[in-house]
């Protein structure tokens, strides 16, 4: 596929994908004028794109002051979460939950603006029912505008950046933006499901194990490579989620190397009733804000979502984390994790000899 041909397929990607939405989305400078919009934020306003094009969308807004308060935030802190009421056709409010990004371009900076009608949600039972979607919608916008993904379609259309970009290098983009997005969905649909009651069960850890080195290499077979050295036949307490806290904590680690990771899984034999699992990190040096940050408990929050979902799933089953670096020759060489697990085997057999003894 030449290069002409490349830029037509990836006009087309993305045209679908913006116009197909059903949201609407506006894409303004940081003054907050309307350079483009899709077809859903033509229909509600009840406007062509050519009438509201460079005009300020702060007009068609009920809260202008906290429309402008959002550009402000947006362009300091580079996304933003705000509730607005659009005036639409017929002058009609409805409230919309708008999710801001900041695109650094080439040319000049400008906000992606991705507004979702909530009419139906608010204040009704449905609320609880919508929360993983809105999340979802609000993840995804910071997901794209993180990668440039406005920008990068914009700029690559000229002929000159196409040369330069092969049809390997944007498949890489765009599998990146979809590996990502599943991995920072499925974490917020655990994080919710740990809200609710779920009935534990016994599993193996050598299971548990298996299935998190199976996702990691699904999904990061490029930027992770796992080991596993020592495995045991334990029983541990859980769920079908447990595995994603040795999925999220080597993931966590990519933010930490411009290499590869390569970490080393090995399973302890019990010490009375707990069982360790160690991640071995060779040649990761974590300082002590990033070990901080990890061992913390948060609110959710979208830039740690996995964070936020190990700790959740270390309460939920009673495990605890411990962060330590690796030494050799009295130097630090990398940084090892110890995932402590109550042993289920070894409790029932003590309960078993304990009640004999009372007999």
């Amino acid at each position: 596929m030449n290069p002409e041909e490349n830029a037509t397929l990836i006009q087309e990607t993305f045209d679908i994908i913006f116009q197909n939405s059903m949201d609407m989305i506006y894409l303004v400078d940081i003054e907050g004028i309307i350079h483009d919009a899709n077809i859903q934020a033509c229909r509600y306003l009840g406007k062509t794109l050519r009438e509201i094009k460079n005009t300020e969308l702060k007009n068609f807004t009920k809260e202008k002051r906290s429309f402008q308060e959002l550009l402000k935030d947006t362009k300091e802190q580079g996304s933003q979460f705000k509730r607005l009421n659009f005036i639409t056709k017929n002058k009609v409010e409805i409230p919309f939950h708008i999710s801001s990004s900041l695109i650094k371009s080439l040319e000049q900076n400008f906000i992606v603006l991705m507004c979702r009608d909530i009419t139906d949600i608010i204040d009704s039972a449905m609320q609880r029912k919508f929360l993983f979607e809105l999340f979802q919608h609000d993840l995804l916008n910071n997901l794209h505008a993180e990668l440039g993904y406005i920008d990068f379609f914009r700029r690559i259309f000229s002929k000159e950046e196409v040369a330069q970009e092969t049809a390997e290098q944007l498949l890489n983009k765009m599998r990146d933006i979809t590996i990502r997005s599943i991995y920072l969905i499925q974490n917020a649909n655990i994080n919710l499901l740990l809200q609710e009651e779920r009935p534990l069960y016994n599993q193996k850890i050598a299971d548990v194990i298996t299935h998190a080195i199976r996702y990691l290499n699904n999904f990061f077979a490029k930027q992770i490579r796992t080991e596993v050295t020592h495995m045991e036949d334990l029983v541990i307490l859980g769920d079908e989620y447990l595995h994603r806290i040795i999925v999220n904590l080597i993931v966590r680690m990519i933010q930490y190397t411009d290499d590869k990771v390569e970490v080393e899984i090995y399973v302890t034999k019990p010490k009375q009733d707990r069982i360790n699992i160690k991640l071995h990190f060779e040649g990761i040096l974590l300082s002590q804000d990033a070990k901080s940050e990890i061992l913390e408990i948060a609110d959710l929050d979208t830039k740690k979502l996995d964070v936020a979902v190990t700790q959740s799933m270390l309460e939920r089953y009673g495990l605890t984390l411990k962060i330590e670096n690796v030494k050799r020759l009295g130097e630090i060489v990398g940084t090892r994790m110890n995932i402590t697990f109550p042993n289920i085997e070894w409790e029932k057999t003590d309960a078993e000899e304990k009640q004999k003894k009372k007999k």
